[in-house]
């Protein structure tokens, strides 16, 4: 039911402290959806949303593509974020970054008509073939972008900025 009120649905992926969501969610009062695995922060959401008495805050702990497939019909999502999703640099390891074919496209799915995927890294070679993925995926040319929307500056692009790493955002659009 949640998912058909007047506000915007949004769905964080790996939210890490959750300052994020918590920035986010003071700016505007959308629904959050929210997935992590690490448990402080899970920890840190809950405290805000009960302090705070939120009840459009929703956190969910686990395997983000299973939580997603589970529980968000096709057409339900206005937004998904993945703010400095680990990069798995290793080569034997890319296979678990989150970015992939088959997560891209499940993406949208779940997003409604218009609907935004923001991904954001400081790990260029991540940067690159997320690009490339999503280019393949939406039969054009997926490019990086110097509009931040309201992008909170998380702990991780700190870390990249004191590394001198550039930023990337890639954002785009559910067009059909």
């Amino acid at each position: 039911d949640i998912l058909k009120n007047n506000n915007k649905n949004i769905l964080e992926i790996g939210f890490g402290t959750g300052s994020s969501v918590i920035e986010l969610y003071k700016n505007k009062k959308e629904n959050y959806y929210c997935i992590e695995s690490y448990l402080l922060g899970i920890d840190n959401i809950n405290r805000f949303i009960k302090e705070q008495s939120i009840d459009n805050i929703y956190v969910y702990h686990g395997d983000a593509i299973e939580i997603i497939e589970n529980n968000f019909p096709d057409n339900s999502l206005d937004e998904i974020l993945l703010f400095f999703p680990d990069p798995w640099p290793k080569n034997k390891h890319k296979k678990r970054r989150i970015i992939n074919g088959f997560s891209v496209s499940m993406f949208f799915k779940k997003l409604k008509k218009e609907g935004l995927i923001h991904f954001a890294t400081d790990h260029i070679n991540y940067a690159y073939s997320a690009k490339e993925i999503f280019s393949s995926f939406i039969n054009g040319k997926a490019v990086f972008n110097n509009n931040r929307r309201l992008r909170p500056i998380t702990n991780y692009e700190k870390r990249g900025v004191k590394r001198k790493n550039f930023i990337f955002d890639i954002i785009l659009k559910k067009i059909d």
